[in-house]
């Protein structure tokens, strides 16, 4: 009797399994429908980070990343559908129009007059490869935005996949004139010896390290770490993730040159990210509680 009633307990757990992945299954095959819809419907936009020099508050650059709203509204996010993308090979056509657009945009603001920001665009592992080159020179003469002003960001885990491929694509890119960044820096368990091989013109430390730095002497020196590394090698650093006062006073006392975080600004549409960009983020309102003219001061009385 007990092992009839196990057996039974086995087929109907086994039977939920496979309704469940069934249903994940289905969910996950409506997701990719719905991605290719947006992406031929236009529902996909690129919104702008800004990023800032620390001891002038100056606005240097932005970043841009790919957002998807549907028709009724839901924000999709980019975790979700990045990898979505990669998985059904509809990631470089994406990139190209984020690539696009982003360039586009970027270099109607310099018509327009003012200080040329930095763009910032991430590059996925799918793209590197000998097609990108042609791509990335597209996008530049088709906009007219300067070769020097466009940065291209890789990731550690590029060179874990292939470090020689990543290596002699980013040579190519870095020789229409544009910058290398590597993104997402300290979390990839790549070897440092690549980074001396790599054409790279800035690092962009991960955000996990601001984060807890100030909580983790460990992770402190570390971030000190990389900042002299950046200084010794001749390349910037560029700390993300900076979400609160303490961690900005933190990085300017160790001398960090550019930051990047919701505490100084969130990613926005492109008219909004301008906006950002042209007034210092201590001479206008920060997106927390108080005014960050006061925040400003506060920080360096820290």
């Amino acid at each position: 009797m007990e092992s009839k009633l196990k057996v039974r307990y086995v087929e109907k757990r086994a039977t939920n399994s496979t309704a469940k992945q069934t249903r994940g299954n289905e969910q996950s095959l409506l997701l990719e429908a719905r991605l290719i819809a947006a992406v031929r419907g236009r529902e996909l936009h690129v919104h702008f980070q800004p990023q800032y020099e620390v001891e002038c508050g100056q606005g240097s650059g932005v970043e841009a990343l790919a957002r998807w709203t549907s028709p009724d509204g839901e924000e999709i996010s980019p975790t979700v559908f990045i990898p979505i993308a990669e998985r059904i090979a509809m990631i470089c056509p994406l990139g190209a129009w984020v690539l696009g657009h982003a360039c586009e945009t970027v270099a109607r603001w310099g018509s327009s007059g003012g200080r040329a920001p930095t763009l910032s665009v991430n590059v996925s592992t799918h793209q590197i490869n000998e097609r990108f080159a042609d791509v990335i020179h597209r996008a530049l003469k088709s906009t007219g935005l300067p070769p020097a002003q466009l940065e291209l960001e890789i990731t550690e885990s590029a060179l874990i996949g292939d470090a020689e491929l990543a290596i002699a694509c980013c040579e190519e890119w870095r020789a229409l004139g544009v910058r290398i960044a590597v993104d997402d820096f300290g979390t990839g368990y790549s070897s440092l010896s690549y980074l001396a091989r790599l054409p790279v013109d800035r690092l962009k430390l991960d955000k996990s390290f601001a984060q807890r730095m100030t909580f983790e002497k460990k992770t402190a020196a570390i971030v000190r770490s990389v900042l002299a590394l950046g200084k010794e090698m001749g390349v910037g650093v560029l700390v993300e993730g900076v979400e609160t006062e303490q961690q900005f006073a933190l990085l300017e006392r160790m001398g960090c040159q550019q930051v990047q975080g919701y505490l100084l600004a969130k990613p926005v549409p492109a008219v909004e990210a301008r906006a950002l960009l042209i007034i210092p983020w201590g001479a206008r309102l920060a997106p927390i509680s108080r005014p960050s003219h006061a925040i400003a001061r506060g920080l360096h009385a820290a």
